[in-house]
């Protein structure tokens, strides 16, 4: 969606107005909303044996029935502790602060690059509003070659390292994700000079690519 979103959006600014952007993501929005509420079922188990609980009390009478993961934290209690959790993480385990460092910064880089699309690809290849959208194919072919690269071989390392080590470290999976990083530079800098060489216009097209594969590397290693 990050890919298709704007390029549709580049042709309908285009087409029908800028404002109609909004007006379809606020309807589209809405009609999923109404969609989950008509039908998506409750997952939390807690509810579910809550409510079960509750229906069994109705039907036998018996008060002294309680669900198996019912709990006396309050709701105030729970809030609190839900929104601690993640920053006990952030700040207590080194590894989540640090890979949430990296994330924040290289998404950075790449919200600004989006930010030169309408510079680059209109005032210096002289592209129309909607044509220029398609430069965010690049950004779902990189994504789609790192997810590719990592699903492939991710594992085979992981198997490799638990043999050679003995023990299996979630730590084994960053391997292919360090060498994708380096692509973050090499794209940056390749991405500016060919903009500024007015260099054939796949060649910041190209780049693009390369510099979304450490995203697609990051999002199935971090999971």
């Amino acid at each position: 969606m990050k890919v298709i979103g704007p390029i549709c959006g580049g042709f309908m600014s285009q087409r029908i107005g800028w404002r109609w952007i909004f007006f379809v993501i606020t309807i589209g929005g809405a009609l999923v909303a109404l969609g989950t509420f008509i039908f998506l079922r409750e997952t939390n188990p807690v509810l579910i044996l809550e409510r079960k609980a509750h229906k069994l009390r109705q039907e036998t009478g018996n008060q002294n029935l309680r669900s198996a993961l019912e709990t006396s934290i309050s709701g105030r209690h729970l809030l609190i502790l839900s929104l601690k959790r993640p920053f006990k993480l952030l700040f207590i385990s080194p590894i989540v602060l640090s890979l949430s460092v990296l994330m924040g910064i290289n998404y950075a880089y790449l919200y600004l690059c989006f930010t030169t699309f309408p510079i680059v690809f209109q005032e210096v290849y002289g592209f129309s509003e909607g044509i220029s959208g398609l430069a965010y194919l690049g950004l779902g072919i990189g994504s789609m070659v790192g997810l590719a690269i990592i699903g492939k071989f991710s594992d085979r390392i992981v198997v490799n390292m638990t043999k050679k080590n003995g023990v299996r470290k979630p730590e084994y999976r960053l391997p292919l994700m360090i060498i994708a990083h380096l692509f973050i530079p090499i794209g940056l800098f390749w991405y500016g000079w060919s903009a500024d060489k007015h260099a054939h216009w796949y060649r910041p097209f190209e780049t693009l690519s390369l510099l979304w594969i450490p995203c697609g590397s990051d999002i199935l290693d971090g999971g």
